[in-house]
């Protein structure tokens, strides 16, 4: 990543944050989900972007799955972030540590991940076990993602448009990030099926 792409992540997601602590401050889920849908799905866009950018161009498989890894890491990164700023500030949720925790651990590991491979990638080395591990992984949070989503979906106690219980703004990240991973994760499962027959 550049300084320049680096500034620009920082103040979208500055604009993200900012963005969902007045939604939830201001009990507007329409807001919230508005914010992380932005943040989320530019994310998004961004990695299948550069993928395939770097697919064209001929890049390794470690240089390509490492920036796939990255953004995954930073949609994890966000959300954690999202949460700590609402539930520290805004509103009061008892699970908010357990969620966000875990979501910061998802995406520090997923950031080491990328580290390993792009060492790979800048030695011209690439390692077949790491390649196979991190589509394993990207199976595992696929199928998470898809189970989270439906649980959001059919769970009458998961209020994402209505400001009832506090967990409503929680919720609102969960559908964005988890969309976000999805996206992600599938992606890079179909690209390296293509890429490698």
């Amino acid at each position: 990543m550049t300084l320049n792409s680096i500034v620009a992540w920082v103040l979208i997601f500055g604009l993200g944050l900012a963005g969902v602590y007045y939604a939830a401050g201001t009990q507007e889920p329409l807001a919230l989900l508005a914010s992380a849908a932005f943040v989320n799905l530019l994310l998004v866009a961004v990695a299948i972007s550069e993928r395939r950018s770097l697919g064209r161009a001929g890049a390794s498989r470690s240089k390509i799955e490492s920036v796939t890894a990255r953004y995954m890491g930073l949609i994890w990164l966000w959300g954690a972030a999202a949460l700590v700023l609402v539930y520290v500030f805004v509103l009061s949720w008892r699970e908010w540590p357990h969620f966000s925790a875990a979501f910061a651990g998802a995406g520090v590991l997923a950031l080491g991940f990328s580290a390993l491979l792009a060492k790979d990638a800048a030695a011209s080395r690439e390692d077949a076990t790491m390649l196979r591990l991190g589509r394993y992984l990207a199976i595992g949070q696929l199928v998470g993602m898809i189970a989270t989503l439906a649980g959001l979906a059919i769970d009458p106690d998961k209020e994402v448009l209505y400001p009832v219980d506090a967990d409503w703004a929680g919720n609102g990240i969960f559908v964005f990030g988890a969309l976000a991973l999805a996206i992600v994760s599938a992606h890079a499962l179909i690209d390296g099926n293509k890429n490698s027959s």
